[in-house]
């Protein structure tokens, strides 16, 4: 197949770079993808990369939803390019695989690889940066763990599932009338809480590795101590709900018990 030369950029660094982008899909759910942006020298539209972070049906199904977000957003000459990180299973011998998407007059996506110069120009700022790249796994043929980048991204995109509405009524002539959550509400009161304090405490040590004084400066000094504090003021609030979780069981229980 024929490869397909991409734009040059007016830039090294991205214009913007969404770790979880939300797109919708042909199933009337959304996706999320890694989306960096660059302005070009040679092309009316910008270049954007779209990295398949599988956080929902992946860019082979969902390439045609993808290629018609990026135009209602960047416009229609944006070149959108499709981006699987090497430690995925639909990368190619194991390198990162870059595909440019058209579509064509049936509104069907089509792909063709990309020539390597632009790519290779841009670096780390599309192959992704250090945080990017998953840790060596100590055994042999172990399955190779998504980096910290692809992890919080997922977590993100369930975070954004869980807060969003979307249009679950409308008038015969389109007008919404009426919204709901995008995912069901499911949960008990006790595992609402429960599972929430959970993902609050892990979140919590998670920001507490943060290294937040680098070039060990002074300002850097003070910035690790305020952290310090925010980190602990977050564990002392976890405790407490924690706390208000077990009321919660403590009460279900004795409303089960039955009566002498």
């Amino acid at each position: 197949m024929t490869e397909t030369v991409l734009p040059t950029p007016a830039r090294l660094s991205p214009v913007r770079d969404d770790q979880a982008w939300p797109f919708p899909i042909i199933s009337g759910g959304r996706s999320h993808v890694r989306l960096r942006v660059w302005p070009t020298k040679d092309s009316e539209g910008p270049l954007v990369i779209a990295t398949d972070l599988m956080l929902g049906a992946g860019l082979v199904n969902d390439a045609e939803s993808l290629c018609r977000a990026v135009v209602r957003e960047f416009g229609k000459d944006a070149v959108v390019v499709r981006h699987f990180p090497a430690w995925t299973m639909l990368a190619i011998d194991g390198e990162d695989t870059f595909h440019r998407l058209t579509l064509n007059a049936q509104d069907t996506a089509n792909w063709h690889p990309c020539t390597r110069e632009v790519l290779d120009l841009l670096g780390p700022s599309a192959l992704g940066f250090p945080g990017d790249i998953p840790p060596v796994s100590a055994e042999v043929g172990a399955a190779a763990v998504a980096p910290q980048s692809a992890q919080m991204a997922r977590v993100l995109a369930a975070l954004l599932q869980l807060n969003e509405n979307r249009v679950i009524e409308r008038r015969p002539d389109g007008y919404p009338t009426r919204h709901g959550p995008v995912t069901e509400r499911d949960l008990p009161p006790f595992s609402h809480l429960q599972l929430g304090t959970e993902a609050l405490r892990r979140l919590t040590s998670f920001l507490g590795e943060a290294n937040v004084n680098a070039f060990e400066t002074t300002a850097g000094s003070k910035r690790d101590k305020k952290l310090g504090k925010i980190v602990e003021t977050l564990q002392e609030q976890t405790w407490e709900l924690t706390r208000l979780a077990d009321e919660m069981l403590a009460e279900e229980r004795e409303r089960e018990r039955p009566a002498s």
